[in-house]
């Protein structure tokens, strides 16, 4: 992600619960990047708005990924009980 970012980062928190969760709620404007981060001690799973913990990306606790994402493109995540928090990383 850093090889990509030229202007600016936004760094955030996100809880993220058993409904479809937003990552982050509004995009950076002009977002390339996003670097997502599971603090919490459960998976989380990453899709479109309709994801589930069937069909989702599966972000173990403690794992990260680096997605190369427009402002346009909303990422959701989802955990299967209890809430879990991700610390994002935007970059521009």
């Amino acid at each position: 992600m850093a090889e990509g970012i030229k202007s600016r980062i936004l760094s955030s928190a996100v809880t993220i619960s058993t409904t479809a969760t937003a990552i982050p709620s509004t995009a950076l404007v002009g977002r390339q990047s996003i670097l997502v981060k599971n603090t919490g001690s459960a998976d989380i799973y990453l899709g479109p708005s309709g994801v589930t913990t069937a069909n989702g990306y599966p972000l173990a606790a403690g794992a990260e990924v680096s997605i190369d994402l427009g402002e346009k493109v909303v990422l959701y995540g989802i955990v299967a009980s209890g809430t879990e928090t991700v610390r994002i990383i935007e970059g521009v």
